[in-house]
């Protein structure tokens, strides 16, 4: 059988549970009609990335568990990671949670957290060191990086894990994919460091890369493009449009029917009236201006 994978970009807002989960339902309702049967979604996609000090509210973990396990009853027949924090013995951890057929399967907590520029992730959680394997509740490995999904090894890294020189993929042996849910701001020309860094590390572990990205303007301070980018051994295969209007941007692959890709690039002249653009319409709309 073909093993169609998706990657999927979504427009969420911090706190708005009740879209934001929407949007993910949606999006897993849309892969299944795509035949999907591994699909990505950004990095703390549950709760959005932006919700600053309330990361260090228990309450915020406890209600993201609560979605989460609403998303959880829709994903019969497809396997899905999503990313939301999770408490764990009195830390906070970035997570991206694997769930297969309605069964959580694992966690994988970010390594590296980004804490330059925008970045403020060292405030928030702890990091974790990818050599340890823990249990949460006694019942879901945490820390886990390495998962089968219908006999493909699948191993994850998150957004800054894959920007360091020592990486948790340098561990993981010969996987067959490696998926990296992000939460990367937009600046120009960033998209070519990206771009370089999926396809270096889809040759360098000799699997296939899959990165997605958030999209738009979440809480006012940074605005994301909506990237999502698919390598194989070092050829593209899938690459979005980035500053979509949509909610919800899948991307869907099936190797055995496709060829490799030319990357489509905007100038950065080109690239500042849609990240603006894009940016103001969410800032306007979210704040109910």
């Amino acid at each position: 059988s073909h093993f169609i994978i998706g990657a999927v970009s979504l427009n969420q807002t911090p706190l708005a549970w009740d879209q934001n989960t929407k949007n993910i339902i949606d999006a897993i309702e849309l892969a299944k009609k795509q035949a999907v049967k591994l699909l990505c979604f950004p990095e703390l996609s549950i709760t959005g990335y932006g919700c600053e000090d309330l990361f260090l509210s228990d309450w915020l973990y406890e209600t993201a568990w609560t979605e989460l396990e609403k998303i959880i009853d829709y994903t019969d027949n497809i396997a899905i990671i999503v990313g939301l924090p999770i408490l764990f013995n009195g830390k906070r951890y970035n997570c991206a949670c694997v769930i297969e057929n309605k069964k959580i399967l694992g966690f994988y907590a970010k390594n590296h957290l980004a804490n330059e520029g925008v970045h403020y992730e060292t405030r928030w959680f702890t990091s974790w060191n990818f050599e340890k394997e823990d249990s949460l509740e006694d019942e879901y490995p945490i820390g886990k990086p390495i998962y089968n999904i219908q006999g493909h090894k699948i191993g994850i890294e998150i957004c800054e894990d894959a920007w360091r020189k020592e990486r948790p993929a340098d561990n993981y042996g010969q996987v067959d994919f490696i998926f990296n849910p992000s939460a990367s701001h937009f600046a120009f020309e960033k998209t070519k460091i990206r771009q370089d860094i999926v396809q270096q590390s889809s040759i360098n572990y000799n699997c296939t890369y899959v990165y997605a990205n958030l999209l738009g303007n979440e809480a006012g301070r940074m605005v994301y493009d909506g990237e999502i980018l698919i390598a194989k051994k070092g050829d593209f295969y899938q690459q979005n449009t980035r500053f979509s209007y949509q909610n919800i941007n899948l991307i869907t692959h099936n190797f055995t029917e496709s060829s490799p890709i030319e990357l489509n690039d905007f100038s950065k002249n080109e690239e500042f009236p849609k990240a603006v653009g894009l940016a103001l319409f969410d800032y306007l709309r979210k704040s109910w201006s």
